[in-house]
């Protein structure tokens, strides 16, 4: 594509991806403002919501509580009264009773009015004197019944068995009854005052309870139990009525968790989600006015002080919830509105920036084609330099295009076509120079390796040698060479540095370590002082050489050896197994003058090899920076163990090769194999 192209949809792309970015901008602005306005508003919404659900718990349960206390005291006062009236009537009677009754005896004919139960078969005597003791009693039960309409019978039952009451309305079924039987009768004996009874369900159907306290006389024996039945539709008209909807059930209980009265059926109450929960969740025992609530219903309790009973009530927890759930619904609503008029807002700058974009287009266009019109015309010409320039002619010279970037171009290009003619000079000298160079160190190469000894013909043993350079020419050699006819010497050195230098210093080394070893009877100690010696006196590059030199008694196979901070050498014996010769740590040559190299002895036998090496081959690096070692060259030598000794040093190198990998080679490598065969 070219440049003018390149431009032209840049500004068309600039400008489009400008009005993009704004419109972009703009909605997201409008969407944020959306997401915000509506975390805000649900934010709102619930606080709100729990708010009011939290204030609206706080009074429905003091409502709940208020019902029950202000139910509770209704019923308590009523049932205080009634108690009122019946320890007041049984004073009356008590007073009578000690008193000797009246002194008008009643005819015989009328007992039936009074004794209505005879379920103890008292003998006509008794129930004569009976009747003169209490038969004054009879005017006090028509008149309880006419001051007090709650109560539907009132009757005082001896211990004899009989039962004196206002007027014979007990059913035929209670006449032929023994009232002493009675729960009520036994409680009232037991507690020793005033007991109300559990609600318990009539001859006639219909529930009662009933109030009854013990008759005694002067002596404090039982006379009887007077006891008076109240019919629960009077005690529950106005209190359990659940029919103004402030509560959904009222009901009372006793300690024992047991509905006795209810504004539902007693046992529809019972099966009450929330019943279970309640008197699960609460302490039957208790003695104050509290609420339970869970998430259908609040429920208020009280105790009736009078009894031993619970008046509870039982709101409605959605109807108490419904005006906080209508606000949050009404602010829901506005909210959904304000987020549809922010949609249709983002909606609108849209369309805007769309007509803006289709309108700006053609305009963007004509003025972009005009732009890249001149600012391409000056860069095909000095493309056309440039190509006139890049196949040879560098006599061209650019013409005057202005003062402009491109005129300043254009004059650069002038200047760098006469640098690019003299550095192509300069190449070309530098070129030859470089080959000449390398054709020098090539030659010097294969002089340097031609100094070196490829094999010796020493009977009974195998020997050969290998050097590779890390560069052109090598600071490393090795040697060996017959002393006399009995005398092998073998000698191997690494001299410090690469390169050209270490090259030269290698060929001094080699002719001094030589000459010094064809020294008549010389020992391997004396050779290595004498030649540190040497070197020290003519060293001003301050090179040194570590080495190694052994002569072997080639009948005996015995070596005497010294080394001069080289690597120890490796026998590997028959078996494949391998240890390096033992050796002491000194100097290396031409480090300082008057150093003494300890000889050292061993032992060569037939099928051993003897294996001579630099530090190139341990200090081998791979591409993870990890060394050959001493541990990975003597794992490999078993592999080669009955090899010859150029297969010794081919498969010792190959091992190398295969761990250093695509690595480059620091250090120049060189291996001496010698292989003793017989």
């Amino acid at each position: 594509m070219s440049i003018g192209k390149k431009i032209l949809f840049s500004l068309l792309g600039l400008s489009l991806l400008v009005t993009l970015l704004l419109c972009a901008i703009s909605i997201y602005g409008f969407n944020d403002i959306k997401a915000t306005f509506q975390q805000e508003n649900k934010s709102a919404i619930d606080d709100l919501y729990e708010k009011n659900v939290a204030e609206i718990t706080k009074s429905s349960s003091k409502l709940a509580i208020s019902l029950a206390n202000y139910y509770a005291q209704t019923i308590n006062i009523d049932f205080e009264r009634i108690m009122g009236e019946l320890n007041t009537m049984k004073g009356d009677i008590e007073t009578l009773y000690n008193s000797g009754g009246t002194t008008h005896a009643i005819p015989i004919s009328r007992y039936e009015e009074y004794i209505i139960s005879q379920a103890a078969h008292p003998s006509r005597q008794e129930v004569n004197r009976t009747l003169n003791v209490l038969s004054a009693a009879t005017p006090m039960f028509d008149n309880i019944l006419k001051i007090e309409p709650k109560i539907s019978l009132a009757y005082l039952v001896l211990e004899n068995g009989m039962v004196i009451s206002s007027t014979k309305t007990f059913y035929p079924a209670v006449e032929k009854a023994d009232m002493r039987t009675r729960d009520w009768y036994k409680d009232a004996v037991k507690a020793g005052t005033v007991n109300w009874s559990d609600l318990y369900t009539g001859t006639d159907n219909r529930s009662y309870v009933t109030c009854a306290t013990p008759i005694h006389d002067k002596k404090g024996q039982l006379v009887g139990v007077l006891a008076f039945d109240l019919r629960v539709s009077e005690i529950s008209e106005k209190t359990l009525n659940t029919s103004d909807n402030t509560y959904i059930a009222a009901f009372i209980m006793n300690r024992q968790g047991h509905v006795l009265l209810s504004s539902l059926d007693v046992k529809a109450t019972e099966k009450q989600p929330y019943f279970e929960k309640f008197i699960k969740n609460i302490d039957l025992k208790t003695t104050i006015s509290d609420y339970y609530s869970d998430d259908s219903s609040i429920i208020g309790y009280a105790p009736i002080k009078s009894t031993d009973w619970l008046l509870v009530t039982v709101l409605d927890y959605e109807m108490m919830m419904a005006p906080v759930q209508a606000v949050a619904e009404s602010v829901s609503a506005t909210g959904a509105k304000m987020e549809q008029v922010i949609s249709d807002e983002t909606r609108r700058v849209f369309f805007i920036f769309l007509i803006i974009i289709l309108v700006s287009l053609p305009l963007v266009f004509m003025t972009a084609t005009r732009l890249s019109r001149s600012i391409t015309r000056p860069v095909e010409i000095l493309a056309d330099g440039a190509r006139v320039i890049g196949e040879g002619n560098l006599d061209y010279e650019f013409a005057d295009l202005g003062t402009d970037e491109m005129g300043m171009l254009a004059t650069t290009f002038n200047g760098m076509i006469v640098r690019l003619k003299e550095y192509m000079e300069a190449v070309a000298r530098s070129a030859a120079d470089k080959q000449r160079l390398e054709s020098e160190l090539e030659v010097a190469r294969d002089i340097q390796l031609g100094m070196l000894p490829q094999q010796i013909d020493c009977p009974g043993y195998d020997i050969t040698g290998m050097m590779v350079p890390a560069k052109e020419v090598g600071g490393d050699f090795y040697d060996f060479f017959m002393l006399n006819d009995q005398k092998l010497c073998s000698v191997v050195a690494d001299v410090s540095g690469k390169g050209v230098g270490a090259a030269l210093f290698m060929t001094v080394a080699k002719m001094v370590l030589k000459t010094a070893a064809q020294a008549h009877n010389i020992t391997v100690d004396k050779l290595l002082s004498t030649a540190n010696n040497l070197l020290c006196q003519e060293n001003p590059a301050e090179l040194f050489v570590t080495a190694y030199v052994g002569i072997m008694d080639i009948n005996s196979g015995e070596i005497a050896y010294a080394c001069a901070g080289h690597n120890p050498p490796v026998i590997v014996h028959p078996d494949g197994s391998s240890e390096f010769v033992p050796v002491k740590p000194k100097l290396p040559l031409a480090a300082m003058e008057g150093i003494q190299y300890p000889i050292m002895y061993t032992q060569l036998q037939t099928g051993e090899t003897l294996v001579l090496y630099t530090d190139g081959v341990t200090e081998a690096t791979n591409l993870d920076e990890e060394l050959y070692g001493d541990a990975r060259l003597l794992a490999a030598l078993p592999s080669v163990k009955r090899l010859s000794a150029p297969e010794i040093i081919e498969g010792i190198k190959s091992n190398v090769d295969i761990f250093v990998g695509e690595a480059p080679q620091f250090d120049d490598i060189t291996i001496v194999a010698i292989r003793k065969i017989s």
